[in-house]
């Protein structure tokens, strides 16, 4: 599958790379994407970030597998991405499961 990496340090060390295609665990599921946002992060954030990173975390999508201890998806199902990259987990918001809302972010 093709991925926009993050491959170095250099500010244009950027390209569509050809990488593995996930393996769902058993609490995840895999996400073909069909479109995807360009945030701050992707712009800027990226160089904290130790590379080879893939780049692109606002998603959205079609569902084409899922582990077998997902109860709520199913195959076919439309959804988004979400990051929680930058959440506390510890909020009365995380402790909701509205991570978009945590305090700390």
């Amino acid at each position: 599958m093709k991925a926009l990496v993050k491959y170095g340090k250099g500010e244009n060390d950027i390209e569509l790379r050809e990488i593995s295609e996930p393996i769902p665990q058993a609490n995840e599921v895999k996400v073909k994407v069909e479109a995807t946002g360009i945030c701050g992060t992707d712009l800027y954030g990226y160089s904290a970030l130790k590379p080879p990173v893939v780049l692109g975390h606002e998603t959205a999508g079609i569902v084409v597998e899922v582990g077998e201890e997902v109860k709520n998806i199913k195959v076919g199902d439309r959804v988004t991405t979400e990051t929680t990259a930058y959440i506390c987990g510890q909020c009365k918001f995380c402790q909701s499961k509205d991570y978009n809302l945590c305090i700390h972010r």
